[in-house]
């Protein structure tokens, strides 16, 4: 390697040190201002929307927010309750969809721009690195899985990043993946019919049908995930072994 390109790489590494550093220093402040004000994360909720409720943009701020939802690690679900309890399931399921989306792929980027480093030090060990050749090779599958089981949402984020997954495959798992549970925690905040009761420390009045629609949906998505994961594991019965298996059972 020339001088030129280590002191590239050097610099290069340095950048996301200080990128990671800022990263874990917002983290921390915005835990530390959370704690000492004593508000839970349905009280952030709850200032959010009361914030937005009258706000001009408010669907487009609440996007932004979704979007970058997942550098705070703020609970994808509490948001996706807010956004059916202040827009409705029509334009709720219209925010949700953009900005969880956007920011899964957000989550993505950062994870493969700032952690690629450390997966590659990770997957020195030949079997873990043949483990993450073949997730990169059924990346669908497997992020397809881990959203239908309801795997945490940023955790799958920021492992596929890290990892490397393909982009385009993780995205298209992601936004079918996700349907199920977004539909369910959409349609539960839609049933909840009075933002102001929030305010005031109360409880919201509730929509019975929405709230039977948000069960039903919970209900079939469980037996989706139940049925997916059977198939997969069909699927991987049925398929022929790796090299790295068969090397173990010759060991």
């Amino acid at each position: 390697m020339s001088a030129n390109a280590a002191e590239t790489t050097t610099t290069v590494r340095s950048l996301r040190l200080i990128a990671i550093a800022a990263w874990a220093l917002a983290v921390v402040a915005y835990v530390v201002v959370v704690t000492r004000s004593g508000a839970s994360p349905l009280d952030v909720l709850a200032a959010l929307l009361a914030f937005l409720q009258d706000h001009p943009l408010g669907a487009i701020a609440f996007v932004i927010a979704y979007m970058l939802r997942p550098l705070l690690l703020f609970s994808a679900s509490l948001l996706t309750i807010g956004a059916g309890l202040l827009y409705g399931p029509l334009l709720g399921f219209a925010v949700v969809v953009v900005g969880a989306n956007t920011g899964a792929l957000l989550a993505y980027a950062l994870a493969r721009a700032l952690g690629g480093d450390l997966a590659r030090t990770a997957l020195a060990n030949p079997r873990l690195a043949g483990m993450a050749e073949r997730l990169r090779a059924h990346t669908f599958e497997t992020v397809l899985t881990l959203r239908f089981v309801f795997a945490p949402y940023d955790a799958v984020n920021y492992l596929a990043g890290a990892l490397g997954l393909r982009v385009v495959p993780f995205v298209l798992a992601t936004v079918i993946g996700s349907l199920p549970g977004t539909l369910v925690f959409l349609l539960f905040g839609a049933g909840l019919a009075d933002l102001t009761a929030l305010d005031e420390g109360g409880l919201p009045s509730v929509d019975p049908r929405s709230l039977l629609a948000s069960a039903g949906i919970l209900v079939l998505s469980l037996a989706l995930a139940r049925w997916w994961r059977r198939r997969e594991a069909r699927r991987i019965d049925a398929a022929p072994p790796s090299e790295d298996t068969r090397d173990q059972a010759r060991d």
